[in-house]
């Protein structure tokens, strides 16, 4: 993934997705206990989740939050450090 695409989310939602990807693919993390993990309050990472899975980074089923497939994969992208 290109440095445009990784500046594209701000540092918070970063570490929401971030937990999210933390957790795998068959994992899902409710609002309130994602908000626990970031440190977040419960409305930024709400407003951040909407954005994920806008984005189709994360998704929502059964009453909690996952990370999608590319959502994994973009994650670990911007945790790698770029070759120069």
């Amino acid at each position: 993934m290109d440095h445009t695409a990784r500046s594209m989310l701000g540092p918070e939602a970063e570490s929401v997705l971030a937990t999210l990807a933390e957790k795998g693919l068959d994992a899902s993390i409710k609002l309130n206990d994602l908000a626990r993990a970031t440190g977040l309050p419960t409305g930024h990472v709400g407003r951040h989740l909407r954005t994920l899975e806008r984005d189709r980074l994360a998704r929502y089923g059964c009453g909690a939050w996952a990370a999608t497939h590319r959502g994994v994969r973009h994650a670990t992208d911007v945790t790698l450090p770029s070759a120069t």
